[in-house]
């Protein structure tokens, strides 16, 4: 089977930089900054070419299944759960700017919303989509619309009931959304995004009302808070993978194999220096390649 022209050019690619990498570590001259060591480019650039190749795979018809997510299939219980009990589905991914570095989250959050708004709309539940990313708020309102538009129930869309932006201050959010999901009784609490000390606060506020709740976020450090109180977590990354079985769209899912070679090339890198370190050596040592001149 001939590779597509893209691919070809993005190995080639790949290629050139390498051959350009020993020549100039050959010269001892040196190619990059000392604060950016040259091994966690490569693995950078590997991981770039390997996300284009599976996109370009998947745009000729390869389909990339995707394990399993417990957290992921929960949702649609959560919000039947919500329609029996006559109680409102909560759902909020965040505060702040898109264009942070938190942005993948964001739109991660935004994958489960859309996702969320489908399943609302196909049940008739009312759905409350706080948020305090004041970029997204015309996004926001028109996912949620999309989600009852396209499952024939337009009637239940209200802008000003379903979409709620609050503050893109961290404690002002914070204590809003609490305030909505006690005030609002809420059945269903789903939390998908970047969260910081807020994320506990939001986990308590679900549970004096006995919601059904499903968090996650890729900041480690509040991992732990939803998993210890959140019904089902989505742990990490796993965020991303819920974004893209939302969309359904088969380049996104692709995206998700390259991820995979990412997290197969940490673990090796993690077992070796383990192994190695045993013997009195640091692979980290060898990985920070800085070269110059001399």
């Amino acid at each position: 089977m001939k590779a597509p022209k893209g691919v070809v050019i993005a190995i080639a690619l790949l290629v050139v930089i390498l051959v350009i990498s020993v020549v100039t570590w050959s010269l001892r001259v040196q190619l990059y900054s000392t604060r950016a060591p040259f091994s966690a480019f490569l693995i950078l650039l590997i991981l770039l070419v390997a996300g284009y190749v599976f996109m370009e795979q998947a745009r000729l018809g390869r389909s990339f299944p995707v394990r399993k997510i417990p957290a992921f299939d929960a949702i649609e219980e959560a919000i039947a759960r919500s329609v029996e009990m006559g109680r409102p589905v909560h759902t909020t991914f965040g505060f702040g700017s898109i264009s942070s570095s938190m942005a993948p989250q964001y739109v991660a959050g935004l994958g489960v919303l859309a996702h969320v708004a489908r399943l609302c709309g196909k049940y008739g539940a009312k759905l409350i989509a706080t948020l305090g990313v004041p970029e997204v708020i015309a996004t926001t309102e028109e996912i949620v619309r999309e989600g009852y538009y396209s499952a024939g129930r337009p009637e239940l869309f209200d802008p000003a009931y379903n979409v709620r932006y609050l503050t893109d201050q961290q404690f002002a959010y914070a204590s809003a959304v609490q305030a909505t999901i006690v005030r609002e009784n809420v059945g269903a609490n789903i939390v998908v995004g970047p969260f910081y000390a807020e994320s506990l606060i939001f986990m308590e506020a679900g549970n004096m009302v006995g919601a059904f709740q499903i968090a996650g976020t890729a900041r480690e450090t509040q991992i732990p808070f939803f998993v210890l109180v959140a019904d089902y977590s989505f742990i990490g990354e796993e965020i991303f993978a819920a974004g893209a079985l939302a969309s359904g769209d088969k380049e996104t899912l692709a995206s998700i194999r390259a991820q995979d070679i990412g997290k197969f090339i940490s673990i090796i890198l993690i077992v070796l220096g383990v192994i190695m370190l045993l013997g009195g050596f640091k692979l980290v040592d060898s990985l920070n390649w800085v070269w110059k001149f001399g």
